[in-house]
């Protein structure tokens, strides 16, 4: 049989080609620590590994979102932790300042201190995350959530929103609380009052919130009773830079206002005006206007902002002494005044009560109750009416059938008040917690997923790598082995390349 040089040559370079590509193989392998380079390598592991890519690139979108989520209520929960500690502080202050040898210059303090417990606490309640949105503003993120109104209260601006993000597949979680939910949703004792005006209103003034001033007059259930809603109208009559204001319950019926519980008032405007132990602001400018109408309704609620602003104004009430006031219906023009505690020792007991003149020079006291505590007794002897231990002197002379009403003085007010404000602390203390409670189940449902993506991403990529990565031990051996062959291919090249029968004749 007669082989041809030239079949020898064809025959090695191939040889030669097919080592190379192979070495070439080997090295790209070794280099990119792949062992599928194109698809056609492995059509069923190409396939398998883009599938398995596109699962991870789901997981790692996953675990963005998971952490986003753990930031927002870490930072909720952080802010709420902070109110808490605020609260715990007021309630402090607020024990304090109804101790019985607190003077003014300590209640001062009190309140300045509040002031800036609450300050902290609007800035806790307006919080902000790393892009600038409001945390506590629902869905409205751009929105500052609490925004001081003319009169210095907070009021919530926000929505009752709670946004959630999708961390695993069909579970999402909630990545806020709005402020509505935790710091305005407080079981109040004694209910605040917020005003709607009347679309006709002539005027654009407003008048503020309303507050209870005096517990004990705002639950008296000694008739009459007037019943919320009320409706406060600017009336005519009042002279020149003053405006006249009258109050009416749900049925209609006039409600006396302080101090002389007459069926209308003047003031000036910016004047507060107090009806059935509660107090209400009014506007300066713009001033109400005659023909301006609120509705007043009663709300079972209250904000931890609005019984912090309370408390520091609490602290102004001070005074020790009775306060008489003459009823508008009384025909003289007598007061009583200098209402002293002389004899605590004579029956006295913190209350309201009502003073009648009768004739003969005697008058008789009933206490908030309606019951009678003093009376009749003689008040022309020394010109001064006494009961319980109290001591009014009299100015002017009173006429049979005056009545005076006699309010319990400032700094017990102020105890009675407290007390209610208290409550209400820990009604927001309670709101807080539960949604501090809230948001740790979350942040603990959140750490679940987060650990089982990293557990999922761990089997995935381990899989990943069985399909598409080399052993890197085993490509070393064949590039050593590929160079070996290349390297042999190429020497039996060179010498049969040589080979001729010339060099052996």
């Amino acid at each position: 049989m007669r082989i041809a040089t030239s079949n020898y040559f064809e025959r090695s370079l191939t040889n030669m080609q097919t080592r190379q590509s192979a070495l070439d193989r080997s090295q790209m392998e070794l280099s990119t620590g792949k062992k599928i380079i194109t698809p056609s390598d492995d059509p069923t592991g190409a396939n398998t590994a883009i599938r398995l890519r596109k699962e991870l690139d789901v997981s790692d979108r996953y675990l963005t979102a998971q952490n986003s989520a753990e930031r927002f209520n870490l930072l909720s929960e952080n802010s709420v932790a902070s109110m808490t500690d605020i609260i715990f502080r007021a309630e402090e202050l607020l024990l304090t300042s109804v101790n019985g040898t607190m003077d003014q210059n300590s209640l001062n303090a009190i309140a300045e201190e509040l002031q800036q417990r609450l300050d902290q606490f609007e800035g806790l309640a307006n919080t902000t995350n790393a892009n600038g949105d409001f945390i506590f503003s629902g869905f409205q993120t751009s929105t500052q959530p609490y925004q001081k109104d003319d009169f210095g209260y907070n009021i919530y601006k926000g929505d009752d929103g709670q946004r959630d993000v999708l961390i695993a597949a069909g579970f999402k979680v909630e990545v806020n609380d709005p402020g509505s939910k935790f710091i305005d949703n407080v079981p109040s004792s004694t209910s605040s009052f917020v005003p709607t005006a009347n679309p006709a209103n002539p005027s654009n003034s407003e008048i503020s919130l309303g507050f209870v001033t005096k517990k004990a007059e705002f639950e008296s259930t000694l008739a009459p009773v007037y019943p919320a809603p009320y409706t406060v109208n600017f009336v005519a009559g009042a002279a020149a830079g003053n405006i006249r204001v009258e109050v009416r319950d749900s049925g209609g019926v006039a409600v006396p206002i302080e101090p002389n519980k007459s069926a209308f008032l003047d003031i000036a405007p910016g004047d507060s005006v107090e009806f059935n132990g509660i107090e209400f602001k009014t506007q300066t400018n713009p001033a109400p206007a005659v023909g301006d109408s609120f509705q007043f309704d009663s709300s079972p609620d209250t904000s931890i902002l609005w019984t912090l602003q309370q408390a520091i104004d609490a602290m102004s009430m001070v005074s020790t002494s009775y306060n008489a006031s003459r009823d508008a219906a009384n025909g003289s023009a007598a007061e009583l005044t200098i209402g002293n505690i002389v004899d605590p020792s004579s029956g006295h007991v913190f209350d309201d009560y009502t003073v009648n003149i009768l004739a003969g020079g005697t008058f008789e006291v009933f206490d908030s109750k309606g019951t009678l505590v003093a009376g009749p007794e003689d008040y022309l002897t020394n010109n001064k009416v006494s009961f319980l231990g109290i001591e009014f002197d009299i100015s002017g002379t009173p006429a049979a059938g005056d009545v005076f009403h006699v309010d319990r003085p400032e700094s017990q007010a102020r105890v009675d008040l407290v007390g209610g404000l208290l409550t209400e602390l820990k009604g927001g203390l309670t709101t807080i917690d539960n949604t501090r409670s809230e948001m740790g189940a979350r942040l603990n449902a959140i750490e679940v997923e987060i650990t089982a993506q990293y557990r999922y991403q761990e089997v995935t990529k381990s899989t990943l790598a069985s399909v598409e990565e080399i052993d890197i031990y085993e490509a070393i051996n064949n590039l050593e082995s590929d160079k070996v062959g290349l390297q042999a291919s190429q020497q039996a090249f060179a010498k049969i390349q040589n080979l001729s029968l010339f060099n052996y004749l």
